[in-house]
């Protein structure tokens, strides 16, 4: 928001516009809902109409003994290097020392005071390439420097550039798959920012946006961020928070996890929405070939590094596989702690497990056992996940067990082991659990169990281990060859590798399957979004027209005069007696009609100037006055009614109306019928607002004299009252209903694997 509250003002003006075509009625409120979220949709920029300024992104010039080598010699210096491996064309020679770079010189003194001795063997050749210009794929294993080799070229290139100046955006972009990662980042930025004078904001989901905001308002020259939060912000405020005019460099860290998370259509988004000519860096411990397309997408003519070859475990790491019964696994798992902390008490654990529910399970088996331990995986709030990181890194907490979720980036120098209690399903799963230890060169350890049953795993653990000529089980060995000849048969189906990218398509796919059901609900047929929407601006084009506001399939009217008694049914206790009077007066009228034939059929019996005649006409004349008499009786009590002749409510009112709230999703029921928005709308409105009727299930009717369905009734002596009442209930539930389907949309199954019972 602006100090002067401008912003706020220009917003709330558009917000009440769009009020006032949107009818009340539940498809409609949807409708609107459904559109409000998709404005978290970036725009598609059109860079052909848009004039950026130029930038220089080839900083790097090679010393002169590094020119005068011979091809021969870089090859061989490459072999050195962990056999690092290039695809592309052109790629710069690798550099064996930080005075080579070219790095502006508060930042090597920052090299120099974080003892930093040389450059790693993907920093040796990644950054000469990226501070070329070049876009780089970096492929290189786990501990091995990665981030510095991304980040050291990264402020090279915003030095270059004029600084910030107001409400500008970012000039980098680092885009991370997990919030752990992302912190970890930001955090071997901070000695650098400080020296080199510049700033950095880390933004990832979980935490409150409006920090995030204020951070990014005071300008930021660097953005590390997950893709889901980058494009809340992007789109926070109508875009007025940040934008990415000048971003001129992009880092994804992680990416195959990135994608294989379900994360490409939202960092396509980002992308597609930065300038063509940026310089674009991928970094990732794993490549598998199915990512070679997907980054081709996003990089213009790549420099491919891989070190180590892909998929390798560290060499420092000792690789220990059991095949063994599930009902083994716990006592073998205090085996090893027992032997690991009578060696080394300050040894720190990870255990990985493939469930929430059986890493709280393990916590609490371990816990018993006397083990101090802490579990972290996605289904903790984010504030828990950062403490016990801390706790386990800082020694408060010696053993963690985890799933997957801290496989990526989770940097604890003191991790000495890594066990496995549920195997990897996939190569590369593999790899960067391993990869949590023997971190920096350290010596690691890591063990696995894996089942007889699980054998569809073994070959790609089989794999990996021969690929780090590390020694292979035999036990891990005869399994692995016979899940193969099961394959050979037909008798099993391989394992997928994890990578296949399809994490969004399940996603949609749940969410078209609730959309339908929701539908199906409110007796709407199964369409698209956008046409139900353009059906809502079909029905609010001919809506309100004086004082009768028509909501889709109903009219709520501002009547004059008080509002009827609904507490039975739709007649109204007054109906309801009406009704009763003449369902009387009718069985009344029959039996007297009933009479009168019987007395006619007497007199005709009787015969002509007989006594009995006269008597019998003498008896139908009265029945004909009594039933005369009944029927003006009744006549007079209605016309009584229908000109205000009943008793007089002395709390009755000259307008009223009746806002039917039956079948709003159950979010925005709760919202409008509550205290505290009561009291809120009636102390601003001036008007009484009271909720009536009960709660009916789709396609269910109220009986006839039963309660009427809910609804609220607005009752007040001036107009004015009973429109501006009209108009705050129907922005509460639209705002209650967009809420409840952003909700949806962010989590479509729901609550996840864990249910309150």
């Amino acid at each position: 928001m602006a100090e002067d509250g401008t912003e706020d003002i220009v917003e709330g003006v558009g917000q009440a516009d769009e009020l006032d075509t949107t009818d009340l009625n539940p498809e409609d409120i949807l409708a609107l809902a459904a559109k409000k979220a998709r404005k978290k949709d970036l725009a598609t920029v059109d860079h052909s109409r848009l004039t950026y300024e130029p930038f220089r992104k080839e900083f790097y010039a090679p010393p002169p003994d590094v020119a005068a080598m011979t091809d021969e010699e870089v090859e061989l210096l490459r072999l050195e290097l962990d056999s690092i491996k290039i695809r592309g064309v052109d790629c710069p020679r690798p550099v064996t020392k930080w005075s080579h770079f070219g790095l502006p010189a508060n930042c090597l003194d920052v090299i120099k005071r974080l003892n930093y001795t040389a450059p790693t063997s993907i920093q040796a050749q990644a950054i000469p390439a990226i501070m070329s210009g070049r876009d780089v794929i970096g492929v290189a294993k786990t501990g091995s420097g990665k981030t510095i080799a991304f980040l050291l070229p990264l402020f090279r290139h915003i030095k270059d550039q004029r600084p910030l100046e107001q409400m500008e955006g970012p000039l980098a972009i680092v885009m991370t798959p997990t919030r752990e990662l992302a912190t970890q980042i930001h955090r071997e930025c901070k000695p650098f920012l400080r020296a080199m004078n510049l700033r950095a904001v880390c933004a990832y989901g979980g935490s409150p946006i409006k920090d995030q905001i204020a951070e990014l308002k005071k300008g930021a020259e660097i953005i590390v961020c997950t893709p889901g939060r980058m494009i809340d912000l992007l789109t926070a405020n109508s875009g007025r928070v940040t934008n990415l005019k000048r971003v001129t460099y992009v880092v994804l860290d992680e990416a195959d996890r990135m994608f294989d998370m379900g994360f490409e259509p939202q960092v396509m988004k980002i992308i597609n929405n930065i300038r063509p000519d940026r310089q674009t860096v991928l970094f990732s411990a794993t490549f598998p070939k199915q990512m070679d397309s997907l980054a081709r997408k996003i990089l213009r003519k790549p420099v491919e590094i891989t070190v180590g070859g892909r998929s390798v475990v560290a060499a420092e790491i000792e690789q220990i596989v059991e095949v063994r019964p599930e009902d083994t696994k716990f006592n073998r798992l205090l085996e090893i702690l027992g032997q690991m902390y009578n060696e080394d008490p300050e040894c720190r654990t990870l255990i990985f497990v493939d469930r929430q529910e059986a890493a709280d399970n393990l916590l609490r088996e371990l816990m018993r056992k006397g083990y101090l331990c802490m579990s972290l995986h996605g289904g903790k709030d984010q504030v828990d996940r950062d403490s016990t990181i801390a706790d386990f890194k800082a020694g408060v907490v010696p053993i963690v067990i985890a799933t997957s979720v801290a496989a990526r980036g989770l940097d604890v120098k003191q991790l000495k082991l890594v066990i496995n209690y549920d195997a990897p399903n996939h190569m590369e799963d593999y790899v960067h659990r391993a990869g949590r230890t023997g971190r920096a060169g350290n010596k690691g350890t890591c063990v696995t169990f894996i089942t007889p049953e699980q054998d569809r795993y073994a070959v790609d653990i089989y794999r990996a281990v021969k690929a780090s000529n590390a020694t292979v089980s035999k036990e891990l060995e005869e399994l692995a060859n016979g899940f193969l000849e099961k394959l050979k048969t037909g008798k099993a189906q391989a394992s997928g590798s994890g990578f296949g990218g399809k994490g969004l398509d399940r996603l949609d796919k749940e969410r078209d399957l609730k959309e339908k059901a929701e539908r199906k609900a409110y007796g709407e047929p199964d369409e698209k979004e956008e046409k139900a929407l353009d059906i809502a601006k079909d029905t609010t084009a001919a809506a309100k027209e004086g004082d009768d506001m028509t909501f889709g399939n109903f009219k709520v009217e501002i009547k004059r005069g008080p509002a009827p008694d609904s507490s039975k049914g739709l007649l109204g206790v007054a109906g309801a007696a009406a009704a009763a009077r003449r369902l009387a007066q009718a069985k009344e009228e029959e039996k007297i009609q009933a009479s009168l034939r019987a007395a006619k059929e007497a007199a005709a019996r009787a015969g002509p100037d007989t006594a009995a005649q006269k008597q019998a006409q003498s008896v139908v004349a009265k029945l004909n006055a009594q039933m005369q008499a009944t029927r003006l009786v009744l006549q007079s009590q209605l016309t009584l009614e229908d000109a205000g002749g009943r008793k007089t409510n002395p709390d009755s009112t000259d307008f009223h109306a009746i806002i039917p709230i039956n079948d709003y999703p159950q979010k925005a029921r709760w919202r409008v019928t509550n205290k505290e928005t009561m009291v809120q709308l009636i102390d601003m409105t001036g008007a009484s607002v009271t909720n009536k009727g009960i709660y009916y299930e789709s396609g269910k009717e109220p009986p006839a004299e039963g309660p009427p369905k809910l609804h609220l009734l607005i009752e007040s002596n001036e107009e004015f009252r009973v429109e501006q009442a009209v108009r705050e209930i129907k922005r509460l539930l639209i705002e209650a209903s967009a809420a409840a389907l952003q909700a949806e949309m962010r989590n479509p199954t729901a609550s996840g694997r864990y249910s309150v019972v």
